[in-house]
């Protein structure tokens, strides 16, 4: 198809869009993507770089489909992880509709009652809405999907790569394939992403539950230009010192700016000290906060600053501003500590840089230098932040996901659903329901009637005289909460107020008289009122920290470890590293040569211990290390700053190692059941319920690599290294 034969086929609204924008042309994909989708065919996966066109890419035909041959129903249904990108969108789109009798609608707990009142009563157009608004639709009144989804042409799954293997995307393709059952009918789905390291796993993913084909449509066109800088300040005991802080003021100043930081505490304390600095030096206050424990109102008005705002501005954030919310262009994007995963390195690099098509990322690392010479002390962060530069940058590799087998948790959360749903259902229809869902496939009958069998030993669901199951009173109340329909546990927060002004949400009961930082500010404690959760403050002055619950994990797959390693081997230099992290950089390959970091297996000096380094990934480590433990064989994981390097044993040397390995071998490399439900835990809110055999088979399957650890331990046998 030419591009005059695509823009032909589109909608007059849309090409009156298309003119209005002032676009030249469209994309590759753009133009693949109108045949494709008005075929209604196959599902398609949609994958380009950051401000590539893909919403546009996949709605347009999309669009003109349900504009030239209406239905009675919705014809999109648009889900987004995030209810702020659902508003952003929502403004996008509602654009790409003017002129037209097509609507969109938000659904989701923010969005108005009466626009939804009005979509039941006159449905089509366009739904947005979240998986928990879906499952609570489900949950409260299936009969609403009926209504809003009978003649569902689309399904718009934006941001895929951000649910898939999570429980939050297996929740969504248990909730799509719940619908479909009740619609009678398949829409094809639009999958849309920016960082999909394997699209054929990306594919299994858009596809699950669907009986039709999948493709990709991707957008090769590589225009962007990236200008990347690494920075290292050491730093001893102040975790932030002025000099750091300073660098990253000059790096911003007169620009642009988001902030990236790992955690809502380094965003609050970093945002205030830059501020802070800022402000002693005469410069104006352009400076802003946006992370999930802002209130909604603080993060709408920030995003509109962002907008808005012709001048210099610098907002620190977490992973809320990651995704596309719409905050106009940027300068510069600055990554304080480490990236946690290429994935997401890549999305915050793709924030900057969207008109001229010249990203801009600078790293911001602090190097702890501690005087001990222990090895545990060892800070790699930069290394493994060069290594993650190198594997994206030079060779476009991203991690892989995969999607799990055995989803014991989400199997409790939709048997509650389905009951809510149906009312009652004996065993085998409730069996039928659930274990005919794809993301269960792997469990089995047997297994099902033992969660079954715990459910009522807890109360969360009885048994009827007829032999029906449904819903307990204490069912009933937790499925009545609205924490019930996300699959994952929400924290126990406090509703900090300023004048009746919602700030945000701490964790914590602050004392009358705390301070602690908050939205980049710090607040005096007036009053906490434990029982309705409330915590009263006034702008304070006095010097103050904060924390919050959780925090991102730092995981390293094989691929990223063999390059870490190499970084650290080989000589070269890095054009992008200033002066000082290329010192730092020299510092750590010295050490690595000292500690025999490079080594695969020595003895520690000094001692009878034995250490081990693979190159491998964060799971398979970890596995191995439990394999060994389980199995008599004494040892404890080396951990260098947060990251899993290596394990080392007590008392024992490379031929013993090598006999008991061979025999963990033999024996089919199991792990002892009870020594790892000790040591290991399950994320979920039903975890704690699941018999033992059945968590245990959930972290076998899906949490530990026995395969890559039974496939290093041949290996080692063999003496390979």
């Amino acid at each position: 198809m030419t591009e005059q034969e695509a823009y032909e086929r589109l909608a007059d609204f849309i090409q009156d869009y298309i003119y209005d924008k002032g676009w030249e042309h469209l994309s590759s994909m753009q133009i693949r993507a109108v045949g494709e989708v008005q075929r209604k065919e196959n599902n398609l996966l949609f994958t380009a770089g950051t401000a590539m066109g893909k919403t546009e890419a996949a709605l347009m035909p999309a669009l003109t489909e349900i504009y030239e041959h209406p239905v009675d129903s919705a014809g999109i249904l648009y889900i987004s992880p995030l209810k702020a990108l659902i508003n952003d969108q929502f403004y996008r789109i509602e654009e790409m509709l003017a002129g037209t009798d097509l609507k969109i609608t938000k659904w989701h707990g923010d969005a108005a009652v009466s626009a939804k009142e009005k979509l039941l009563h006159m449905p089509g157009g366009i739904v947005q809405t979240t998986p928990e608004s879906l499952e609570a639709m489900l949950c409260c009144h299936p009969e609403n999907v009926r209504i809003l989804f009978s003649q569902i042409q689309y399904i718009v799954i934006d941001e895929i790569h951000y649910f898939m293997a999570s429980q939050r995307g297996l929740q969504l393709l248990a909730l799509l394939e719940r619908i479909q059952r009740i619609i009678r009918r398949e829409p094809v789905r639009l999958g849309l992403s920016a960082t999909i390291g394997d699209t054929k796993e990306a594919l299994s993913y858009l596809n699950a539950g669907s009986s039709r084909k999948a493709s990709v449509i991707e957008y090769r066109e590589e225009r962007r230009q990236y200008r990347i800088s690494v920075t290292a300040t050491r730093i001893k005991s102040v975790d932030y010192p002025v000099l750091y802080v300073k660098k990253i003021l000059e790096q911003s100043l007169g620009k642009r700016t988001l902030l990236f930081t790992n955690s809502r505490r380094e965003c609050e304390i970093l945002v205030a000290q830059v501020r802070r600095l800022a402000l002693q030096s005469g410069f104006p206050d352009c400076y802003y906060i946006h992370h999930g424990s802002i209130s909604r109102e603080l993060r709408e008005e920030t995003e509109l600053q962002m907008k808005q705002r012709r001048g210099p501005i610098l907002t620190g954030t977490t992973l809320t501003l990651e995704l596309g919310i719409d905050i106009g262009d940027l300068d510069e994007v600055i990554q304080a500590s480490q990236p946690l995963r290429i994935s997401s390195m890549v999305q915050r690099v793709g924030r900057s840089g969207r008109k001229t098509m010249q990203s801009s990322i600078a790293f911001h690392l602090r190097y702890f230098k501690t005087g001990d010479g222990m090895m545990e002390s060892l800070d790699l962060s930069l290394v493994r932040t060069i290594a993650m530069i190198e594997l994206y940058f030079r060779e476009k590799y991203l991690e892989r996901t995969s999607l799990p087998r055995y989803p014991m948790n989400l199997l409790i959360h939709e048997t509650l659903s389905i009951l809510c749903e149906k009312g009652c259902l004996h065993p085998p229809g409730l069996a039928a329901e659930l274990l005919e869902l794809s993301i269960f496939r792997h469990i089995t009958q047997e297994e099902f009637r033992q969660v079954l069998h715990c459910m009522m030993k807890k109360d969360y669901i009885k048994m009827y005289e007829d032999g029906a199951l449904g819903i307990s009173d204490a069912g009933e109340k937790l499925c009545s909460s609205l924490e019930f329909y996300a699959v994952f546990e929400s924290e126990e927060t406090f509703s900090v107020r300023w004048n009746e002004q919602e700030i945000g949400m701490v964790d914590r009961a602050y004392k009358t008289g705390d301070s602690f930082f908050l939205a980049g500010r710090t607040w005096a404690v007036l009053g906490c009122d434990t029982k309705h959760r409330r915590i009263d403050v006034e702008p304070g002055t006095a010097r103050a920290d904060i924390h919050f619950g959780g925090r991102g994990a730092l995981y390293t797959d094989q691929r990223t470890m063999e390059k870490l390693h190499q970084v650290l081997s080989s000589k070269e230099n890095y054009p992008y590293l200033d002066e000082e992290a290329a010192g730092v950089l020299a510092e750590l390959r010295a050490d690595a040569g000292r500690f025999g970091l490079l080594r695969l297996m020595f003895k520690e000096p000094g001692t009878n211990n034995l250490l081990i380094f693979p190159t491998l990934g964060t799971d398979t480590i970890r596995t191995l290390y439990y394999l060994w433990n389980s199995n008599g064989i004494a040892c404890e994981r080396v951990i260098l700053r947060g990251l899993l390097y290596g394990i080392r044993f007590f008392s024992l040397d490379e031929q013993s190692l090598r006999r008991k390995s061979a025999r963990i071998l033999e024996n089919g490399c199991r792990i002892n059941r009870a020594y790892l439900l000790k040591k290991e835990r399950m994320e979920g809110k039903y975890f704690e319920i699941l018999p033992e055999e059945l968590k245990y088979k959930e972290l076998i399957g899906d949490v530990l690599d026995l395969r890559g650890a039974a496939d290093f331990l041949k290996k080692l046998l063999q003496g390979h290294q």
